[in-house]
């Protein structure tokens, strides 16, 4: 169990460093958004992450999951890049 354990708080640290450059780039992303005039909101581009990450290869998890997954990670990457946009 100890093994198994060691190895998901590895991946955990590695989703954590993912997930905290991927909020750097929505910030840097909102900055230029604003400097185009343009809306944080981008529905459009929100449906082909969906879309490619659903075709991407899985074993385990559900396309729903990944979907409830990133519903939450495009909320929080809004928000960062409304603060980009001040």
């Amino acid at each position: 169990m100890d093994k198994i354990r060691k190895k998901i708080d590895k991946l955990d640290e590695q989703l954590v460093k993912l997930l905290d450059e991927r909020m750097g780039l929505a910030f840097e992303l909102g900055k230029l958004k604003k400097s185009e005039g343009r809306d944080v909101l981008d529905t459009a581009r929100e449906v082909e992450v969906f879309n490619k990450l659903q075709a991407l290869p899985k074993e385990t998890i559900r396309d729903d999951e990944i979907k409830e997954l990133y519903e939450q990670i495009i909320r929080i990457s809004r928000l960062h890049g409304k603060r980009g946009m001040r």
